[in-house]
């Protein structure tokens, strides 16, 4: 069994537009209360999180019990595989999307049948629909997509979900801060949705590694079984609550990320950069044909200490395709200068 490479595990060099990180930060606030709650690391925290799920529910209205907090979105992914996945089940998903789904069934020893994208790199609800059978045992959607930053109608979705029960569903909307809107609210009514949230990028947390899985009570009930206690640190109740009261941060996030998205958006493309319309924190890029790859057009950034995503990182790309997450505007300007450097040079 070969799994993928994660290219999280790739060095960040000086000028790091590779993991999607908020630029920003976190909210203020919640520095304030990490300092405040420091003598909180001799205590063992709330095993169940209560106070986490209560503010979540509370947002989202919806009960306490649809809800199941991680250590990170991974570990919640890990749980939904390990628990739902028998070896030789089959598990559909988009060709190109987050590496992390494709190593985790092979992990639970299932069976990933991927799905080809639209030509545009759109997911195809349709084409996965028509691939499920009575092997399949789940449907992965990441929305907004990564590394593409495409985003599907919420209604579509919703309606997809129904379409195909009891077939579980799992949306992950961990870049949902930046586009699209959130299926979350589904899970009151729809029995097969689950759905996958992160304080990793819009809240600017993932350092705190905060993963929230919303479902139906009966399938939280079934995934606590297999939870082990104290999910979540001392420190990570009251950054999420306080998070979730901020709403000027992540809409001061959302504009910033949507400006400087679209500065390297034209800015490539002057460059004759192929740069794919994106809605969330990251940009699909195909890199200038004079290069005649994106690993050759990478290693000329490692050597000027840049580091991007390769396309390669991905099932369904070419080597001809970097992924590049932004950052705040003087990063971005160095970017920019470096590859009008690498550019002057190859010319």
């Amino acid at each position: 069994m070969k799994l993928p490479k994660l290219y999280a595990f790739n060095k960040k060099l000086k000028i790091d537009l590779s993991l999607s990180e908020n630029p920003l930060g976190c909210s203020p606030r919640v520095f304030n209360t990490l300092k405040r709650n420091v003598k909180s690391v001799v205590e063992y925290p709330d095993p169940t999180s209560t106070g986490v799920r209560s503010a979540l529910a509370k947002k989202f209205k919806i009960s306490k019990e649809q809800i199941l907090v991680g250590n990170g979105s991974e570990s919640l992914i890990d749980l939904v595989c390990r628990v739902l996945i028998k070896p030789k089940d089959a598990i559909v998903l988009p060709e190109l999307t987050f590496p992390l789904f494709e190593r985790t069934i092979l992990l639970a020893k299932g069976i990933p049948v991927f799905v080809k994208m639209k030509r545009n790199f759109q997911i195809d609800l349709q084409a996965i629909k028509d691939r499920v059978n009575k092997s399949t045992k789940l449907i992965i959607i990441c929305n907004p997509n990564n590394p593409t930053g495409k985003v599907i109608n919420r209604d579509e979705i919703l309606n997809f979900v129904k379409s195909i029960k009891p077939v579980p569903v799992l949306v992950d909307e961990a870049n949902i801060e930046f586009g699209g809107k959130s299926v979350v609210s589904g899970v009151k009514k729809l029995n097969n949705l689950m759905v996958l949230r992160t304080f990793s990028k819009g809240f600017g947390l993932a350092g705190l590694r905060i993963g929230i899985l919303f479902g139906s009570k009966s399938l939280i009930k079934r995934l606590k079984q297999f939870i082990q206690p104290f999910a979540l640190n001392s420190f990570v109740e009251d950054a999420v609550i306080i998070s979730l009261k901020d709403k000027r941060f992540i809409e001061k996030t959302k504009n910033f990320m949507a400006e400087e998205r679209k500065f390297l958006t034209d800015e490539l493309r002057k460059r004759e950069f192929m740069v794919f319309n994106s809605e969330a924190n990251n940009l699909l890029v195909e890199v200038n044909r004079i290069f005649p790859s994106a690993t050759q057009f990478v290693e000329l950034l490692n050597k000027n200490n840049v580091s991007v995503v390769n396309g390669k990182s991905f099932r369904g790309l070419g080597d001809q395709f970097i992924r590049v997450s932004p950052r705040l505007r003087k990063t971005n300007l160095v970017f920019i200068r470096v590859i009008d450097k690498i550019l002057t040079n190859v010319e």
